[in-house]
């Protein structure tokens, strides 16, 4: 035990464990704030999930764009949406037929 005195008192004296100490401040402060450290991977890891969510509705809006263009193809035309797309797209009213002004129309 007298060994591990002689030791501590050494490195007291020398400024060993002052420098020591020091790097070990340096390194818990950047283990929490730095670059890399624990404050950084929350923000990334909450911008890793923003961008999944935004990924999802993203891939919602091409499924529906994907189902709307496959109503419109060759093979499987459905002709009650081209009859409505038409309508709306070319602003035409049949005979007989009132138009109801709608200012949501077209923000699906």
């Amino acid at each position: 035990m007298n060994t591990l005195n002689d030791i501590f008192d050494r490195l007291k004296k020398s400024g060993l464990l002052i420098v020591f100490g020091i790097f070990s401040v340096y390194f818990a402060i950047n283990a929490v704030k730095g670059d890399r450290g624990f404050f950084r991977y929350l923000y990334l890891k909450g911008k890793v999930e923003a961008a999944q969510q935004e990924k999802a509705r993203y891939a919602a809006i091409k499924k529906d764009l994907e189902h709307k263009v496959a109503m419109l193809s060759e093979s499987s035309l459905d002709l009650d949406y081209l009859e409505e797309r038409a309508r709306i797209v070319l602003n035409m009213v049949g005979d007989g037929e009132y138009v109801i002004l709608d200012k949501d129309i077209d923000k699906n």
